[in-house]
């Protein structure tokens, strides 16, 4: 086939491909619509040694993961979330608290996805300032004045609702168009009747020398 053929092939099943990417648009939509809506938050602390010192900052970088797991335990979880008044337990919230230690930036960076706001930026909160508290906790047994400090930069904000209807309708509408190219081809495969003196040509490999007109009723 031509680039012509290709091309004609596509005008010809234009409304096969248009039905397919409108129905995985419709899907997408109706989709996103029956999931439940979830609430990113984000909460962002930087973590500095109080000296210019290397191996205090190679103490931190080592110190970051630490930190992350002194909280992220179900009894922690637990006891945070009766402090914030949520009823969800420290076990569930192992699945919707994410620390993530970015020793490269000297940033812990906190995520939580839950169905309400409030509660997903007052965890996010709550998480980050039991860090803290920790970090300080882990200072006052220290000998020397060398310490590492961990302070809030960003108070816990709104970075993402899920799931995105406009995202999972483009991704719908993109792979519809897709299928829908695919099947007009398939379906164009498939017709092997003869419509016009070019579809002669190509199945007898003989040149047309003329057509009988169709008697008008």
């Amino acid at each position: 086939m031509e680039i012509r053929d290709y091309v004609n092939v596509l005008i010809k099943r234009w409304w096969v491909i248009a039905l397919t990417a409108l129905a995985a648009v419709a899907g997408a939509y109706a989709i996103s619509k029956l999931l439940p809506q979830t609430f990113r938050s984000q909460a962002v602390y930087l973590a500095l040694a109080n000296q210019a010192d290397n191996g205090l900052n190679i103490v931190l970088r080592n110190s970051m993961n630490s930190y992350r797991e002194l909280v992220m335990q179900p009894s922690v979880l637990d006891q945070i979330s009766q402090q914030i008044g949520l009823d969800i337990s420290g076990e569930r919230l192992m699945r919707d608290v994410n620390i993530q230690p970015r020793p490269d930036e000297q940033k812990i960076v906190i995520e939580v996805d839950l169905p309400r706001l409030d509660q997903s930026q007052a965890l996010a909160d709550a998480v980050g300032e039991r860090i803290v508290a920790e970090v300080n906790r882990i200072n006052a047994t220290l000998e020397g004045t060398a310490r590492i400090n961990v302070t809030r930069i960003q108070p816990a904000r709104l970075v993402e609702i899920r799931p995105n209807t406009r995202i999972n309708m483009l991704a719908g509408a993109i792979l519809g168009l897709v299928v829908g190219v695919v099947l007009a081809f398939v379906l164009e495969y498939l017709d092997d009747t003869l419509k016009t003196p070019e579809d002669v040509e190509r199945f007898v490999g003989l040149p047309t020398l003329g057509a009988i007109p169709l008697a008008e009723k």
